[in-house]
């Protein structure tokens, strides 16, 4: 296979070569002698090891001396991965560690190095079931917790948009191909993307919506506006006052982070998220948990802010943002003026 100059640049810069001998196969001695170069705590360098075995079986699927995997990345794990650290004598009293090294490393060099696709090498999706697309590929609906995929599920059947839950944090590997599977739909990824999100409101919950917003913008989505459809402006203010819940006093820098941030978001509930004693002047932050807001409301929400711009051309959806914005800022005139 022949590689552009600055391909071969960030394959150096990952260590990566290439190699006649099957890695996975090789004794001790082997893969000292050439995995040893800054290897710390063990007899190899982990990371080193890491990317060249998986640089090794894309370039064998690629050269059509092995089929794509199709296996999930735990099970390449105990096929390829944690043999060749044994037989090295460098595998970690916790396997788990260098089994998060592997997710780690594979995300580097999808990201950082830009030299490989999960898809090279095949690897299963485990979450695969939790996502999507839409013949109305421009809007996508996604949830923090695998909990609300019936109600995505749901939307998904009816208006035909895409849906994505991620059953904690978003991960890299299920963008790709949740991206790829958007991409089938014709759709041109330039255009304007909406997201609604549900995730907790909390400081947790946006760095999700941000990380999935990264990812989505790495495999070609750039040009994405985003609306929360859990906030405070969904409930009552007792409905607040029941479902909100303390966020921890421990990391109050980064809860002042969070909050000072959403606040820029101008929701009139806001106020009660903050509670401010009078006398210590401590400050207590509150979240609330998606499930705060039922499912009717999220469709509420969703046929106030999500149907009229289901099938618009982008011409028309600029239209409709303008119309948008000018309700927006007659309403911020009226509050400087009123205070109301």
């Amino acid at each position: 296979m022949t590689y552009s100059t600055d391909f071969r640049r960030r394959l150096r810069a990952a260590n990566i070569r290439s190699f006649d001998k099957l890695i996975h196969h090789q004794d001790k001695e082997w893969l000292v002698k050439n995995f040893s170069h800054r290897a710390t705590t063990y007899p190899v360098n982990i990371t080193m090891l890491i990317r060249n075995l998986i640089w090794q079986m894309k370039e064998r699927i690629e050269a059509g001396e092995k089929e794509p995997l199709t296996e999930l990345i735990r099970t390449y794990w105990y096929m390829y991965l944690k043999p060749a650290l044994s037989r090295a004598e460098s595998l970690s009293d916790d396997p788990d560690n260098h089994y998060n090294s592997l997710i780690e490393q594979l995300s580097a060099m999808v990201t950082d190095f830009d030299i490989i696709r999960y898809k090279d090498i095949g690897f299963r999706d485990e979450k695969a079931a939790y996502r999507r697309a839409g013949e109305n590929a421009n809007i996508i609906v996604f949830a923090e917790k695998t909990a609300h995929w019936s109600f995505l599920s749901d939307l998904n059947e009816k208006y035909k948009v895409n849906v994505m839950a991620f059953g904690g944090f978003p991960s890299l590997m299920s963008t790709e191909y949740f991206v790829d599977s958007i991409k089938e739909t014709g759709v041109d990824l330039r255009r304007s993307f909406y997201l609604f999100s549900i995730c907790d409101f909390d400081p947790f919950g946006i760095k999700i919506q941000n990380a999935f917003i990264d990812n989505l913008k790495f495999f070609g989505i750039r040009n994405v506006k985003i609306k929360d459809l859990v906030t405070p402006d969904m409930l009552t203010e007792d409905e607040i006052r029941i479902s909100r819940y303390r966020l921890s006093r421990a990391r109050q820098a980064r809860n002042l982070r969070w909050y000072n941030k959403i606040k820029e978001r101008r929701y009139e509930n806001m106020k009660y998220m903050l509670e401010t004693d009078k006398k210590t002047k401590e400050k207590t932050f509150y979240g609330l948990h998606a499930d705060s807001v039922s499912t009717v409301r999220l469709t509420e929400k969703l046929e106030e802010e999500m149907v009229p711009i289901l099938g618009r051309k982008e011409d028309f959806l600029k239209i409709f943002e303008m119309e948008k914005l000018d309700e927006v800022i007659k309403r911020y005139i009226v509050y400087l003026i009123t205070g109301d």
